[in-house]
């Protein structure tokens, strides 16, 4: 079973492919909704938050309510030291939430598995999978699209962006990327190329239903994920030199008159 990650940046786009790989009848694992079901009341997440942080980021403040996904959005996104805590509290219980349905995929003899990570090149998630898809669109798209789309402020919006890694960066580690710079027909068909590309053949899904020809393809992608090295420190790195170079991709910030190495046009 081929293990394909997809990531992106928040309002780059990356929904929209999601829905284009589901329609081709492609298992997609939506960390978006892992995330949301960790931290319901039942979930053992949920208590270690509420441990962690208090009932302040509870409907009314009170145990046992829903998590205030507004109010826990302001803590973590406006703080870099209580997001890497919660971070630290909710990636490992949905990085468990994947393992489980990947076990079932394999067990029913599934070609390709598709894992919709927002995080994926800042977490661990990155370990696990053949194959990475970056959906890029530019910095100054993703700050309109997300003050409309969400109602934020200005500088509520920039928050959010800038608490995950810049996408040029991220464009740097992947084995595809899909441009979201043109219309949403452009869009969906950049999405079904890079699927054609990466569909395991027949042959390979049979071999590896296999026991022991899986243990081989795991450790193949182990070994290559580890030559081509952790993105978190090989895109500092680039990102340090960058900065030390003053070179014109360096990422900084986005804001209002940010620009990009993009193409002109770009998805409304």
């Amino acid at each position: 079973m081929k293990v394909v990650g997809l990531t992106g940046g928040i309002a780059s786009g990356k929904s929209t492919v999601a829905k284009t790989i589901q329609s081709l009848n492609i298992p997609l694992i939506d960390c978006d909704l892992l995330a949301r079901l960790v931290v319901e009341p039942t979930h053992a997440c949920y208590r270690k938050l509420v441990k962690q942080f208090g009932t302040v980021i509870l409907q009314n403040q009170q145990d046992g309510q829903p998590l205030d996904r507004y109010k826990f959005g302001t803590i973590i996104f406006s703080d870099a030291a209580q997001r890497r805590i919660a971070n630290g509290i909710i990636h490992p219980a949905v990085r468990d939430e994947i393992l489980k349905r990947l076990f079932k995929y394999w067990i029913r003899g599934t070609s390709l598995v598709v894992v919709d990570v927002p995080l994926l090149l800042e977490g661990e998630l990155w370990r696990i999978v053949s194959e990475v898809i970056v959906v890029y669109c530019p910095p100054e798209v993703q700050l309109e699209r997300i003050k409309t789309r969400d109602g934020l402020s200005e500088e509520d919006a920039l928050a959010r962006i800038n608490a995950q890694r810049a996408l040029i960066e991220k464009v740097d580690y992947a084995d595809h990327v899909i441009y979201n710079t043109s219309d949403l027909e452009s869009l969906n068909n950049a999405t079904l190329k890079v699927m054609d590309t990466i569909k395991p053949s027949p042959f390979w899904t049979v071999l590896a239903w296999f026991p022991p020809f899986t243990v081989l393809l795991v450790g193949w992608v182990i070994v290559k994920r580890h030559l081509k090295g952790d993105p978190r420190k090989t895109l500092d790195s680039k990102k340090k030199k960058n900065d030390d170079d003053h070179h014109p991709k360096t990422a900084e910030p986005v804001s209002t008159s940010s620009s990009t190495p993009a193409p002109p046009t770009h998805a409304s």
